[in-house]
């Protein structure tokens, strides 16, 4: 990853600018960001090319060159109820909300020899940016204004054909927002996995996954949101999803 000198509107997300594409840096962005979270409208944000182009690449080969990748699927019970299962469980014909292939031990692609080094040291610097320091939360709050707490939920994930996600709404006490890093440079519109949003009035709003885009959902009480199913006849839609919870919660 290229080091750079170009500096952001704010000055306190100077870490921000080895990983986030300058436009998303601007006091036009954030202003623009602001008014999408606290509109009466809720809907989905879609950032076309979010990280800068050498790092998105060198995240997606990583990603790809990840070694264990486990069958994934669960079962939404209630507002928050669920019931996971994992590999030849996960394929074993139960009804679910969830099917996909997932990372089951996120840490673990960090330990020696656990993956190409090369690869690795991407994912740390990703884990990085994303949990591990206040950079990607901060960019967060200059835009929304939220304070959000340290600890989130991570997904690293991939789909075969017909993989999606049913309808469900998220209502993890204290998340406000679901974020996706779309991370697979083969997706095309006829591989489908959109995702899908619905607010409370019943307007839907539908996000192509395409390479190096980020989409950030609002969490809300009257909000649903799912992913179609998956059509692509090689395993793609690579995605690292993250949970985003308020400071306190």
């Amino acid at each position: 990853m290229r080091s750079t000198t170009e500096q952001p509107t704010h000055p306190e997300l100077a870490a921000a600018v080895p990983f986030i594409a300058p436009e998303y840096l601007t006091g036009d962005f954030f202003a623009r960001m602001g008014d999408w979270y606290h509109g009466d409208e809720p809907h989905p944000l879609h950032l076309h090319n979010f990280l800068r182009p050498e790092l998105a690449a060198a995240v997606s080969t990583a990603v790809r060159g990840i070694p264990d990748w486990s069958p994934h699927a669960a079962l939404y019970e209630g507002r928050m109820g669920k019931t996971e299962f994992w590999d030849e469980e996960a394929d074993a014909g139960h009804e679910v909300t969830i099917s996909q292939l997932a990372v089951r031990d996120i840490p673990a692609l960090l330990d020696s020899g656990a993956m190409d080094p090369a690869h690795q040291q991407v994912i740390e610097q990703f884990l990085a940016f994303a949990l591990l320091s206040d950079t990607l939360r901060d960019w967060i709050k200059a835009g929304t204004g939220l304070e959000l707490r340290k600890r989130a939920f991570m997904e690293i994930a991939a789909y075969r054909r017909s993989d999606g996600l049913g309808a469900h709404q998220d209502l993890v006490p204290g998340r406000v927002l679901a974020m996706n890093f779309y991370l697979d440079e083969n997706y095309r519109a006829e591989h489908g996995g959109r995702l899908s949003f619905r607010d409370g009035e019943g307007r839907e709003h539908h996000i192509e996954p395409v390479y190096n885009s980020l989409s950030i959902i609002p969490i809300r009480e009257d909000c649903w949101h799912w992913v179609e199913p998956f059509s692509s006849d090689t395993v793609g839609r690579y995605t690292i999803a993250i949970g985003q919870h308020l400071e306190g919660s």
